[in-house]
Order: structure tokens, then C-alpha cells, then sequence
């Protein structure tokens, strides 16, 4: 990884069309902001284009404070993620705001555990448990914005090193041991001493010594074989080729960097949609699902039986799922609670989150004729919503669209097995 290089900006056109990181320094050579990109040309040019939107905007706002752009490149788009979050962390850049002052967002934490498992908490955990949070989490890397894009990391990750997440006791192999991407502590088919080796490779590349860890496995694969200790000597080549050949096209759905500076409502992170189903009144249902990072995270959708209902009550019924859903505190909380509704329905929403004195965004999306000529439903006093609204609004109709879809799939189910029996 090469050290950080230094133009004026006006030399931005001379980037390299590579992954990296960026800086931004004002005058006096003080750092203004960090990001990272999957093209350093690209990005680093958008933020000095007129019309430029959402996060590029609030940059573009004090680009004539810019006379420096600094830049990384780095092999993969994937390191230049945990590059990013490494300089946020240690340097503080003053416009890198919501990452330095909001705690939703997501760390890599090793456990304490046996067999340290690898998992995602929330910045605003760790807070919380101070300087306990050391014992429970003794390796921590982060802060990472957009849940979605991390967790699609820590699969890049886990290609390579097969870190685990479960507890040993069980008597078959998780899905992923049958995978190769859990080293098998589920059945203790590795022992703590084994497991800690694989999590060692995986701290030299999280601290960025991808270069130290080649060297390290070329080292021990010849040991390995000079000893004829093929099995040994072929994992390591396995891991040594998987490390020089990272797919990471999964990051690039979009430009990674996205830190929509200012921008206190931020839509990449968590929303719940809901949305109430029913045929004239009976057989009421409703869907919750989540979007996290801007796309869908379907392994925590949940759909509900209305049980205090039996003829058409969309607000009730809206009541009724919301006060379920706040019993599973295990659920983490979302920014925004959205609603496929109107003023009827957010009211409701927003009463009961006052009655459990929880303090998060409520918006709706009221209906028009064939559900076109939509209109937006929140408080318009509230100008971090309504510019949320303004600049992503294609997303909150997603959410819409997938919580109606799903909400109209488990009422027709429902109804369909009620006539079948």
C-alpha cells in the first residue's frame, strides 16, 4: 500500500482511476475530510462538478476551502474500506461528522470468547459498555458507515479466512463449515489454537499488512513443505491465492463512499417499512422489512397475524404491530420508521413511540390514484427529513414497494391455506 501523495487541486484530472482513499486539506495543510472510492479520479472529480448531489453537495459547499487532495491507492476497493475507517478513527477529520459523532455505526469486534467469534456491534454499544466494552470486544476495527457494505466485507473476509460466529456444542456443521467458510468451531473440528492462527491472518489484514501476511504464508508454506506437511502447506496456498485474487465486485454496487456528510437523517441506514394487508376487512396482516445500507436486509423482515382486529382498522392494526415489535429489544431500533400510509398512520406510529418514549424519525407515503402522485408524509419543521426526502426519495419508495409486496405475499398465503382447508 503506497504511502499518501500530495497535488493541487487543481491537478485532480491526474489521479489514478484506482481504488483508495482520499484527503482533503485546506490551506494551512490541515486535514478536512477523508473518503474513499472505487476510483479516486472519479469521486475526487464529482465533488468539483456544479450540480452535484446529496453527499457531494454538502462537500461541494466548502470545496474552495480545498488546496490539497491526498491519496492512497490500494489493491482493492475492500482495503480501501478498512483503510477509511482505520484514518477516520486515529485522525478525526472535522467533516467527516456523522462517522466521528453518530454511534449506529458498525465495528468488527473479535469476542472474548473461547473461540473469539467474529460480529457487528453498534458504535452506540460500545459507548454504552465503556471500559468494559475492552473485556467483552478485546479487537475492534472501525468505524464503518453503511451495515450493508460491511457485512458484504466481512463475506469477502470470511473467503479468505474462515472466521466463525458460533459456539461450539453442535453435533452437525453450520451451513457455513459445509461451505469451507467457517473453520468448523460449531463442531469443534478445530481446536482454540488452530482457530486463533486463522484470526491472526485476519488481524494483519484488517490492520492493513496485507504485505507482512503474504510473507507469512510463504514462510510457514515452505516450512510446511519441507517437512511434508502437504495438507498444511496446500491450505496456506489456498489462503495466499484467495488473498491475491479478492473478488470484491460486490463492493461496487454503487460508489462506496457515501458518507452523506451533514446529512443528519441518513437514509443508508437502518429503515423499517410496514405496511397492513387485508381482503375487505378480514384475514389483516403486516409486514415489516428493513433496508439497511439503501437495499433490502430480508433475514430481518418479520410479518404479523393481527390479533386485535377482525374488521378493517389500518391504524389500529399499525398500533397493534408496532407495540409488538417494540417487545423484542433484541431487534436493533431503526433511524427512520416508515409507514405505507398517511397522516392517519404516521400519527399513530408516532404515538406510540412517544408512549415508549423513543426519540427516531416517522415518515409515511399517502397513496394517490394506482399508488402514483405520491406525497410524503413527515413533519415538514423537521429540515434534516424533509432534505433526506428531497434527495432520496427513490429509496423510501423502495421501501414502500417491498413492504406492500411483502404484507400482500403472507396475506394471500394466509388466505389461500384458509381455502384449501
Amino acid at each position: 500500500m503506497k504511502s499518501n501523495t500530495k497535488i493541487p487541486v487543481a491537478a485532480r484530472a491526474k489521479l489514478p482511476d484506482n481504488p483508495g482513499v482520499y484527503f482533503f486539506y485546506d490551506a494551512v495543510g490541515s486535514l478536512m475530510y477523508v473518503g474513499k472510492a472505487t476510483s479516486l479520479r472519479s469521486r475526487v472529480s464529482s465533488y468539483f462538478r456544479a450540480g452535484a448531489s446529496g453527499a457531494t453537495r454538502a462537500i461541494e459547499e466548502v470545496a474552495h476551502e480545498i488546496a490539497l487532495i491526498g491519496f492512497i491507492e490500494t489493491p482493492t476497493v475492500l482495503e480501501a474500506l478498512l483503510k477509511e475507517a482505520s484514518l477516520i478513527r486515529h485522525q478525526k477529520p472535522p467533516y467527516n461528522v456523522l462517522l466521528k459523532d453518530d454511534k449506529s455505526f458498525l465495528w468488527i469486534c473479535f469476542t472474548a470468547d473461547e473461540y473469539p467469534r467474529v460480529v457487528l456491534v453498534r458504535g452506540k454499544e460500545l459507548e454504552d459498555l465503556g471500559d468494559r466494552a475492552v473485556g467483552k470486544y478485546p479487537q475492534q476495527w472501525g468505524p464503518f458507515i453503511g451495515a450493508a457494505l460491511t457485512r458484504r466485507a466481512l463475506d469477502l473476509l470470511r473467503r479468505i479466512f474462515p472466521w466463525s460466529d458460533c459456539v461450539p456444542g453442535r453435533v452437525r456443521p453450520c451451513f457455513n463449515a459445509q461451505l469451507g467458510r467457517c473453520a468448523g468451531v460449531c463442531t469443534r473440528a478445530v481446536t482454540p489454537r488452530e482457530y486463533r492462527k486463522i484470526l491472526r491472518h485476519m488481524v494483519l489484514f484488517l490492520d492493513g499488512k496485507r504485505t507482512t501476511l503474504e510473507t507469512q504464508l510463504v514462510r510457514d508454506m515452505g516450512r510446511a513443505a519441507r517437512v511434508e506437511d502437504f495438507e498444511t502447506a496446500a491450505a496456506l496456498r489456498n489462503e495466499l491465492f484467495a488473498l491475491q485474487h479478492i473478488q470484491d465486485v460486490a463492493l461496487i454496487g454503487r460508489d462506496v463512499d457515501e458518507p452523506l456528510a451533514g446529512l443528519v437523517v441518513n437514509p443508508f441506514r437502518r429503515i423499517e417499512g410496514y405496511d397492513i394487508s387485508h381482503l375487505s376487512g378480514t384475514g389483516m396482516v403486516a409486514s415489516m422489512v428493513v433496508f439497511d445500507g439503501g437495499e433490502p436486509e430480508k433475514k430481518s423482515y418479520r410479518k404479523f397475524e393481527i390479533q386485535g382486529f377482525t374488521r378493517s382498522n389500518d391504524t389500529g392494526a399499525l398500533r397493534e404491530t408496532l407495540m409488538r415489535r417494540l417487545r423484542h429489544a433484541e431487534w436493533p431500533l431503526p433511524d427512520i420508521f416508515f409507514i405505507d400510509g398517511g397522516e392517519g398512520q404516521v400519527n399513530a406510529v408516532m404515538k406510540v413511540l412517544k408512549e415508549n418514549k423513543i426519540d427516531r424519525s416517522v415518515m409515511g407515503i399517502a397513496k394517490g390514484a394506482a399508488r402514483k402522485n405520491i406525497r410524503f408524509v413527515f413533519d415538514r419543521r423537521n429540515v434534516a427529513l424533509d432534505r433526506a426526502v428531497r434527495l432520496y426519495s427513490h429509496i423510501f419508495v423502495k421501501v414502500r414497494d417491498e413492504a406492500h409486496r411483502f404484507a400482500v405475499t403472507y396475506q394471500r398465503k394466509k388466505r389461500n391455506m384458509r381455502d384449501f382447508s
